[in-house]
């Protein structure tokens, strides 16, 4: 109790001035002053006198089923030691409890610990739930190891339970009791109990999760390449691929690898993910059941680490730096590719393509690898409305050139006046005479704008020396997925947030015709409205969600969509034109688009 007493002065200093004394810091267990300091960052309202409502989890049943035998044995044989159980989802959620003892039930009720009711450490601060799936193992707090004052009553033994085919974090199982009641016995007792939970799991496990396990473990005796099985809601790795995939999104994964196993990519080793270099697929063999791939085998090749550079007057040149935006799908490598040895040679360059595509970020991406300090660059958008119109946008120009940056970056050629366009490719054609050569020119321009001048076509051709076209996102399916991901790894901030599988699927199938800058406004909308880390189907917008289908389809079905989506894409979304295209009749395109869960009446493309 003495050193309880210590504990507890630390806390009130950490609350009251931010800081623990270092003689009272040693007296607080590494793992409890780590979970204090997560929740003080996190924010967690520690003055709250209770949980507060998260909602309740319906979906859950399955866990529910697994945990009651076990938990409602446990309970029984905890009678008369005025203790309760309560067991919480992956998200801290609270599912059930159970209460041997009813002379406990009002200390519970006080705080609100019943289904619905959120015990994340982000909520309520450090406590035998949530703080055992912010550290990702047992843990054990007592009276004042508590923060928030509403949980100081309480002693608490949390312990994780895991998928046991995925092992990714199903529950945490807590026992709790008074405070004056806490006994190092009962973690063991605690962890006994959660393996029960984890075998009846796997008792429940669908036909599709074993057979995907049993798979994977006659893979593993006979390969010595690293390997996973993945299959959607599914993943089965040792230790050293999981950390191979860190980072990975594994509803990503699993798109990709789906489509692989399909068919509809045939090269497993162009995988659309930012790995870093990382790693590659280097062989995808589906797993399935009655017809339809429920899953795959995985295998992938480490790159090996790259010889530092040695520095002196023989090491040579240091490698430039790549150009790396999300996706790899052939279009945008290509693309890539070809921007890059043409900022490479210093040539002149036009980047064009559809409003939105990335035309910008590809302009920037290749002058900073060719390299070309930012600060050495100079841009200029002729869509930014001068004040003094056209004239202002030459006199810039040409107070850029005099200035002699290394590179002027010109944007949205297609908003220059005819006048301006001439006077640019004078100024320009009269540089490139000079003694001193012209900076590099790097220009962007949006294509599909109407009729082009005379004048605009003859500032592309002095500039577009090299030209590179973006192709349109829906022109690289492949690349949205990876896309989408590293859009929300880049917005949200400190938020644990990730798409779910079938989100991610909606936004892959939808047409997205304002490209990049489309699919990024609807991110940021959608991390305004969602609750919670997983972004669900539910929380896209309505036009999305009309994307969705029930089922995944057989290698057929895809096909036979995949001919349907190309027809109406080659027909600009003419519905009778495609159907007669592809040998079938007008009622049968639209009874497969609904079929198929597609509205018949949108214009895809």
């Amino acid at each position: 109790m003495g050193e309880l007493r210590l504990v507890d002065a630390a806390r009130e200093h950490l609350l009251a001035d931010g800081v623990i004394p270092r003689h009272l810091e040693k007296q607080v267990r590494p793992q409890v002053l780590q979970s204090w300091k997560r929740s003080l960052q996190s924010g967690a309202q520690l003055a709250n006198p209770t949980l507060t409502f998260k909602g309740e989890h319906h979906a859950r049943a399955a866990l529910r089923l697994a945990a009651d035998p076990v938990l409602s044995r446990l309970a029984e044989q905890l009678a008369g030691l005025e203790a309760g159980v309560l067991l919480a989802d992956h998200e801290a959620t609270l599912v059930h409890r159970w209460m041997p003892d009813r002379s406990v039930v009002p200390m519970f009720d006080r705080i609100n610990a019943n289904s619905g009711f959120d015990n994340s450490e982000e909520s309520i601060g450090t406590n035998g739930c949530g703080s055992v799936i912010e550290a990702g193992s047992s843990i054990q707090v007592s009276g004042p190891e508590h923060l928030a004052e509403a949980l100081r009553p309480f002693t608490c033994v949390g312990v994780p339970v895991h998928h046991p085919i995925t092992r990714r974090l199903e529950a945490v199982v807590t026992l709790s009791c008074r405070a004056t009641s806490g006994n190092p016995l009962l973690t063991p007792l605690m962890t006994s109990t959660a393996q029960e939970v984890e075998s009846r799991l796997l008792a429940q496990a669908t036909t599709s999760e074993r057979q995907l396990l049993d798979a994977y473990l006659v893979a593993i005796g006979s390969r010595r390449a690293p390997i996973a099985a993945v299959g959607q809601d599914i993943f089965i790795a040792g230790p050293k691929v999981t950390d191979l995939l860190e980072g990975i999104d594994r509803a990503l994964l699993w798109e990709y690898v789906r489509g692989v196993a399909l068919g509809s990519r045939a090269d497993a080793a162009r995988f659309g993910l930012a790995t870093g270099g990382r790693f590659r697929i280097t062989h995808c063999q589906p797993v399935e059941r009655d017809g339809s791939v429920i899953g795959a085998l995985v295998e992938f090749e480490v790159a090996r680490p790259e010889r530092e550079p040695t520095h002196g007057p023989d090491a040579g040149p240091l490698p430039r730096p790549t150009v790396s935006l999300p996706g790899q799908s052939p279009a945008l490598v290509t693309a890539i590719a070809h921007a890059t040895r043409l900022a490479a040679k210093g040539v002149p360059m036009l980047i064009e393509g559809e409003s939105g595509v990335g035309k910008f970020a590809l302009a920037k991406a290749v002058l900073a690898a060719a390299p070309v300090p930012e600060d050495k660059v100079v841009v200029l958008d002729a869509a930014a409305g001068w004040s003094e119109g056209a004239a202002q946008f030459v006199t810039e120009l040409r107070r850029a050139l005099e200035a002699a940056p290394e590179a002027v970056l010109l944007r949205h050629l297609e908003q220059l006046s005819p006048e301006a366009a001439a006077a640019t490719a004078s100024l320009l054609e009269e540089g490139d005479g000079d003694a001193e050569p012209l900076p590099r020119i790097v220009a962007t321009m949006t294509s599909g704008g109407g009729e082009t001048s005379h004048s605009l076509r003859r500032l592309v051709d002095t500039i577009g020396v090299g030209r590179v076209t973006v192709p349109p996102l829906r022109d690289r399916h492949e690349d949205i997925g990876p896309t989408a991901a590293a859009m929300l790894e880049k917005h949200r901030g400190d938020r644990p947030l990730h798409f779910s599988s079938s989100a991610l699927r909606l936004l892959m199938r939808a047409p997205w015709p304002g490209n990049l800058r489309q699919l990024d406004a609807t991110i940021r909308g959608v991390m305004s409205t969602c609750i919670g880390p997983e972004i669900t189907p539910d929380a896209l917008p309505v036009e999305l969600q009309g994307n969705s289908r029930k089922r995944d389809l057989s290698a057929i079905e895809e096909l036979e969509l995949g001919a349907i989506l190309n027809a109406l894409k080659q027909h600009h979304g003419n519905k009778v034109a495609a159907a007669q295209s592809i040998g079938i009749s007008r009622s049968t395109l639209y009874r497969k688009l609904q079929a198929y869960r597609l509205d018949p009446d949108t214009q895809y493309f």
